[in-house]
């Protein structure tokens, strides 16, 4: 039901995706044309190396092979591949001064970057919780300064948390993907597709846990204006862990498979459309899920106002006529 019910305030409040694509874009212009600074002054001679050349080479050959059914190639590409990747690793140590400072300023100004976006994304909760709760229509630029100091010291916990997390998820997967065949004792086509799947799934549930426990704060902090207080009350999953994880874990899916067919249908090109989408899709979810935690009724449009009947001991929706 909170699917479906997100999925629909979505569709009716479509133009918000046209403004984070914009916001996006501009900043996402600024974060490759810095990063590329940063990287050409420290790591020209490297990435024009044959070392990196060669790992290029081999993770086109590995999914090529992967669709042709090469099964020489992917039998020996694990030993190949980290033999590439200890000669790559040796070039880096050559150098290796100028690259912690290259990778140090990349990621740092990742960080920057997420922070910023993380504003238009607080500013968009704030867009959605008006419609939300009163039907009303926010502007972008009141809601962004209007809650700007709010979504300051939420980004300030947040980026640093989930960037750890999503790094040692990405470690966990790496490890989860090339050792799968060898515990299987194995590496024929079935098996490495068997080990990408898992990896795959590994990783989208590893995201559902997040998404779990961070599922009510961002809500909490617009609502209530208190930052840890959202903190404590969204890990208060009492009775509510398996309604969001469940929840999300079919969200990020649903999302991952219109991603990739819609990139893959359109050259990519549709991806501007349904990535800022899928961004503000889990913000109408999350808020969805609070909403129907706390037994509370909303606008699912203008002429309906629906809540949580299992929670609430009101009629499930309410039909209202504006006219009368």
């Amino acid at each position: 039901m909170a699917i479906k019910r997100a999925l629909r305030l979505l569709i009716d409040n479509f133009y918000n995706v046209f403004k984070l694509l914009l916001y996006r874009l501009v900043m996402g212009a600024l974060f490759v044309g810095l990063s590329y600074f940063i990287l050409d002054l420290g790591l020209r001679s490297l990435l024009e190396g044959p070392e990196v050349e060669h790992v290029l080479t081999m993770v086109g050959d590995f999914f090529e092979a992967l669709v042709s059914g090469k099964t020489a190639y992917l039998e020996s590409f694990r030993g190949n591949f980290v033999e590439a990747l200890k000669a790559l690793f040796t070039a880096f140590t050559a150098d290796l001064g100028s690259i912690i400072g290259s990778f140090a300023g990349v990621v740092v100004l990742y960080l920057v970057f997420r922070f910023l976006n993380g504003m238009a994304t607080f500013g968009m909760m704030s867009i959605s919780y008006d419609r939300l709760s009163t039907f009303g229509k926010t502007s972008f630029s009141a809601a962004f300064f209007e809650n700007l100091g709010r979504a300051v010291r939420y980004h300030l916990l947040y980026v640093p948390i989930s960037f750890v997390y999503d790094v040692l998820a990405l470690v966990l997967c790496w490890f989860f993907f090339f050792y799968t065949p060898s515990l299987l004792g194995d590496t024929s086509v079935l098996t490495v597709f068997l080990g990408l799947s898992l990896t795959v799934a590994v990783y989208i549930v590893l995201q559902a846990v997040k998404l779990t426990f961070i599922s009510s704060w961002m809500p909490y902090a617009v609502e209530n204006k208190k930052v840890l207080a959202g903190l404590r009350d969204s890990f208060t999953l009492k009775g509510k862990f398996l309604r969001r994880f469940v929840s999300y874990l079919i969200a990020i899916y649903l999302m991952v498979v219109i991603n990739v067919v819609c990139g893959f249908c359109t050259l990519g090109s549709f991806l501007l459309i349904t990535l800022p989408a899928s961004a503000i899709y889990l913000l109408w979810l999350q808020l969805v899920l609070y909403y129907h935690e706390n037994g509370r009724k909303y606008y699912l449009h203008a002429r309906k106002v629906v809540g949580d009947a299992e929670d609430m001991p009101v009629e499930s929706e309410i039909d209202l006529d504006l006219e009368s």
